[in-house]
């Protein structure tokens, strides 16, 4: 099952951060992952987001993607992000038996804090055909997850894949998903946005 490394990255020292750009894939790369997400355009349509870069990794399971932030060798460059940028990582797992991110270019990231969870669980019935019939597929959904670095701590992560932006918007402002958006909407305190992705 894939996983995923979600980063927000908000540059204070442009130079050096390019450092970092510069060492990190080869990082990345040893341990099975690949940019899905890599600073594109972003538009926060629900709640805040931290300011700065997005950055969406896939790895090839969750131990792949726990490797990579554990490794000894990626700790200075780590470092040099950690000095260069205000960031927030998270890993989640992949959706089971959910797709690689392979042919999709725009993206749907949540971050879900579920108050009124019999409500919840009416939209999480009947948003999977929704996503579906709209073109949209499932990469994380509420999976195992970690804060890796930064404060923000996690109720639920959700990626949604799509074709490109285009797509990921026509869904978010369809007539067949505004119901629902109006159950999650009362029954969570979400934050949502549309990213292209590489």
């Amino acid at each position: 099952m894939t996983a995923y490394l979600i980063a927000m990255m908000d540059v204070h020292d442009g130079a050096g951060y390019e450092e970092y750009r510069e060492k990190v894939t080869a990082f990345i790369e040893r341990h099975g992952g690949k940019f899905i997400v890599r600073g594109g355009a972003a538009d926060v349509v629900e709640g805040t987001w931290p300011a700065g870069r997005i950055v969406v990794l896939e790895f090839p399971d969750y131990g792949a993607a726990q490797a990579f932030v554990a490794d000894p060798d990626y700790r200075p460059v780590a470092e040099i992000r950690q000095r260069t940028t205000t960031s927030h990582l998270w890993l989640v797992d992949g959706a089971p038996d959910g797709p690689t991110a392979d042919s999709m270019h725009g993206f749907i990231l949540g971050r879900i804090r579920i108050d009124d969870p019999d409500s919840y669980k009416a939209y999480a019935d009947q948003v999977p055909g929704v996503v579906a019939d709209l073109g949209g597929t499932y990469l994380a959904r509420g999976g195992a997850r970690e804060t890796v670095d930064g404060g923000m701590t996690l109720d639920r992560l959700v990626i949604v894949g799509f074709s490109d932006v285009a797509a990921a918007k026509s869904f978010y402002n369809s007539e067949a998903y505004a119901p629902l958006l109006t159950i999650r909407v009362n029954s969570s305190d979400s934050n949502i946005v549309i990213v292209e992705g590489v």
